[in-house]
């Protein structure tokens, strides 16, 4: 499957704020003590906290008030939901952001590379200008959209 990454719309300075969530140290083969705990969650209120807000809705980043470089799309803390659901792609709206039940049809997945799609070149994979998601990360997003 092809590595993609989302979470940031449009390339204006967004990124990650945690320690890149591949590995830790000079040990390639370490994971992050988040990706971990990724393993034992499909919450949106982990997600929220582990991923939405520290990749993409921090203060420095792009999907954060009215996310004007980010296609208006606001990642906060009680706004990502309603934001993401049944909500068409700004880049490609014959996709949805978050299609409930539907991990493969949902464009989140597409972006931050859970899924063979379409990716703007302009823009590339989120969370933009930052290292991928891990895949235990990227594996509770799917859980937590197909749990809907």
């Amino acid at each position: 499957m092809t590595r993609i990454l989302i979470l940031c719309l449009v390339p204006f300075g967004c990124g990650a704020t945690d320690d890149g969530d591949n590995s830790v140290g000079p040990d390639a083969t370490a994971v992050s003590a988040s990706c971990q705990e990724a393993t034992e969650h499909s919450d949106l209120e982990w997600i929220q906290e582990n991923i939405l807000s520290t990749s993409c809705a921090a203060f420095n980043a792009c999907h954060k008030g009215a996310a004007l470089s980010a296609g208006g799309l606001n990642l906060e803390s009680g706004t990502s939901e309603a934001a993401m659901l049944n909500t068409p792609s700004s880049r490609f709206p014959s996709f949805d952001l978050v299609v409930p039940g539907d991990p493969s049809s949902s464009y989140l997945m597409i972006i931050i590379g859970g899924e063979d799609g379409p990716i703007d070149p302009s823009v590339g994979t989120m969370p933009f200008n930052s290292p991928p998601l891990c895949d235990d990360k990227i594996d509770a997003i799917r859980r937590w959209i197909a749990s809907m």
